[in-house]
């Protein structure tokens, strides 16, 4: 089993700090706790990213269509519209790009496009019912077990999993500067 594949409560010997976290300072059980915390938290990631990718072979798309769908179907739940603009700005994708992915989606019967209310030139996407369907299909059951898992929480301990993967996002949305360690102070020149 790889290093980061041992279960969180495993303790670890010396080398707990590893290659991912080599200057976590010293070795107390707080900081093996953590860092078995943020094995987790990549044991976690590995099996979404696992099952993103079955979900993309079960409906036969590839990761922009499954992202483009998902932000189209949460933006209806939202009662807000979306165009290509809006899409192509989410995904971070030309508007070239954009194009062939909508035909691609439309070609599936996966979108509908309409004419905007109020702009003749707009258009507004929409996911079909199909797209939905085909997203519950595979990813429905996954989603139940997940929430289950979450309603398992006492209160506290699901304020406290928000409130660290909220902290955990930051820290990871921190720009890094090209030759600066993470967290550290530019080297001086």
């Amino acid at each position: 089993m790889p290093a980061d594949d041992i279960p969180a409560a495993t303790p670890r010997s010396a080398d707990s700090a590893g290659y991912w976290y080599p200057d976590a300072g010293p070795l107390t059980s707080e900081r093996v706790r953590a860092v078995a915390v943020l094995r987790a938290v990549r044991r976690f990631r590995a099996a979404d990213v696992a099952m993103r990718i079955r979900a993309r072979s079960g409906m036969d798309m590839n990761d922009t269509d499954m992202v483009a769908l998902r932000h189209l179907i949460a933006a209806e739940e939202r009662s807000e519209s979306m165009g290509p603009k809006d899409l192509s700005v989410l995904l971070g994708i030309s508007s070239a790009a954009t194009a062939k992915l909508l035909t691609r989606l439309e070609g599936a019967g996966r979108l509908r496009r309409e004419p905007h209310p109020t702009d003749r030139r707009a258009q507004v996407l929409h996911a079909t019912r199909r797209a939905q369907d085909d997203i519950k299909r595979v990813l429905g059951a996954a989603h139940q077990r997940m929430l289950a898992a979450a309603e398992r929480l006492t209160a506290g301990e699901q304020l406290a999993v928000v409130r660290f993967l909220d902290e955990l996002s930051g820290a990871m949305d921190e720009p890094v500067a090209a030759g600066h360690p993470p967290g550290g102070t530019a080297p001086t020149p």
